[in-house]
């Protein structure tokens, strides 16, 4: 049986202490990259062996216009247990889809490495935002993604006391960058921390004026400069393309994102009103 929904943030309950440090973060170098994923091969195989032969620590990729074979995924849900503060809900199959919008972290997990996706689709004249569960991806047809491989710092899973999830976390290699300069870095915000502000803040210590945001994660509700409110305090974002721009002289925060009862919200974020559920995996990268 699930838990009741939370109607407030103080509802929100996580079942660790707080980690001190709600920004951690580690400077790296991002490098534009692509990347080439061939029909019926699995899609984390393709990503390893991709990232392993550029002498990649982690990357960020887009993956919108992958075409998937048959596969699983899920939504966010209540928590099925009196620790967790939400949980997902039952796997959900597809038949294989086109992903109109979808973004991957690749990072490490037990060694392997291991990819987190969060994906925007049509199927069966319906529209989804899912986690999809990267061991049942296979590539359905060639296609060409693109993103940032990234050296100097990499996301490896660990349990999170906090939230007592196992997490992509920031760890630094800084003896990986063999004297190139940092242009980016990674992040994952604590619960609460509120995305618009937190990417903020820790764009100010990127070099440069400008800079380009790529991530995924989960918010505790969400007010949108452009659109009505997400008022479901469990749900799953990506970030769109152009994120981090600044427009009207103001940072630009474009999402995707879905709640719990399955309700699909888009809209660019209002600063203060977009609070961290779990976390959210960011790489900011300079484009002075």
């Amino acid at each position: 049986m699930r838990r009741p929904a939370p109607q407030t943030l103080g509802d929100i309950r996580h079942p660790g202490p707080q980690a001190q440090d709600r920004m951690p973060y580690a400077p790296c170098h991002a490098v534009k990259v692509e990347c080439q994923v061939s029909a019926g091969e699995p899609l984390l195989a393709i990503l390893g062996r991709w990232a392993d032969g550029a002498g990649l620590s982690s990357a960020v990729l887009d993956l919108s216009g992958v075409q998937l074979a048959a596969f699983d995924y899920v939504v966010p849900d209540r928590a099925v247990d009196d620790r967790h503060a939400a949980w997902y809900s039952d796997t959900h199959s597809s038949n294989g889809t086109i992903l109109k919008e979808a973004v991957a972290v690749l990072g490490w997990r037990d060694g392997n490495w291991f990819a987190h996706i969060h994906a925007y689709w049509q199927e069966n004249g319906s529209w989804h935002l899912g986690h999809l569960l990267p061991e049942t991806l296979t590539i359905a047809d060639g296609a060409r993604s693109t993103g940032y491989g990234l050296v100097g710092a990499r996301f490896e899973a660990s349990l999170d006391p906090e939230t007592e999830f196992k997490l992509f976390r920031v760890k630094s290699e800084p003896e990986a960058l063999s004297g190139t300069s940092t242009n980016a870095l990674i992040t994952t915000l604590g619960p609460f921390t509120d995305l618009y502000e937190g990417i903020t803040e820790l764009g100010s210590r990127l070099p440069g004026a400008s800079y380009s945001v790529h991530g995924i994660g989960s918010l505790a509700g969400a007010q949108f400069e452009d659109g009505p409110p997400m008022t479901g305090l469990i749900s799953e974002i990506l970030l769109q393309n152009g994120a981090g721009k600044r427009q009207n002289g103001k940072l630009s925060l474009p999402l995707r994102t879905v709640d719990l009862n399955k309700g699909l919200f888009l809209g660019h974020a209002t600063p203060g009103k977009c609070p961290t559920l779990v976390t959210n995996e960011l790489l900011l990268v300079a484009q002075d």
